[in-house]
């Protein structure tokens, strides 16, 4: 008998310990990412893949008053971006030596609880969220510290604010996410960034297909 009470102790303490969701591996949405510190705000649409390590932000920055826009996709098995430039109307390709990150809740963040965004009074008056915090690393030795929330349900992105003693602090949002990616050549650069012989091969060179064989 005691020894049934006590795996039945332990079983409810197990069961209170938060475990991450996991979050679609695919999903395409739209972002918005301010720091007031930097004088610097970007938004844009999304597309994220984190099967194949590579995501497309088509992107409006301000950087200090000045606003440019740009076509981002960033191949990260590969090491390479490809960047259109949709004021000077070209494209540049450059190595991509920042790492692979997920936008997936990690097993090393902390949970802290669970929350309504809105209200939890009513039906259809809030949206449940589950709120974690981390940090990471960048190239350059700082130290980023973070706390994000994920819809309880489905473990969609809601928001990221990013404290930094370096870079102050950023909000990024995220809206009308949906999973999966719509357009299965969204990862094909612009014609610019090819030459003539790359864009020939297009859908060998970055269509899945060719990734698998990887």
């Amino acid at each position: 008998m005691l020894v049934a009470l006590v795996l039945c102790l332990v079983g409810i303490v197990a069961a209170q310990v938060p475990i991450p969701c996991t979050s679609p591996p695919q999903w395409e949405g739209r972002v918005f990412e301010i720091n007031e510190e930097q004088k610097f705000s970007l938004g844009g649409r999304l597309s994220y893949d984190s099967l194949y390590h590579r995501d497309r932000f088509v992107e409006e920055v301000d950087e200090g008053g000045e606003q440019n826009y740009y076509d981002r996709l960033s191949l990260y098995d590969q090491k390479i971006e490809y960047v259109y430039n949709f004021k000077a109307r070209n494209c540049t390709r450059q190595p991509l030596t920042r790492p692979w990150r997920d936008f997936g809740i990690r097993s090393t963040d902390t949970s802290l609880g669970e929350s309504y965004v809105g209200s939890s009074a009513a039906a259809d008056t809030g949206l449940l969220v589950t709120m974690w915090a981390g940090n990471f690393t960048l190239p350059s030795n700082d130290t980023i510290d973070f706390i994000s929330a994920w819809t309880f349900r489905g473990c969609i992105p809601v928001s990221r604010t990013s404290f930094s003693p370096k870079f102050g602090v950023s909000h990024l949002s995220f809206y009308d996410v949906t999973a999966g990616i719509s357009d299965p050549n969204v990862f094909i650069p612009h014609r610019e960034c090819l030459s003539s012989e790359e864009w020939a091969v297009r859908n060998t060179r970055f269509g899945v297909s060719s990734l698998k064989k990887h």
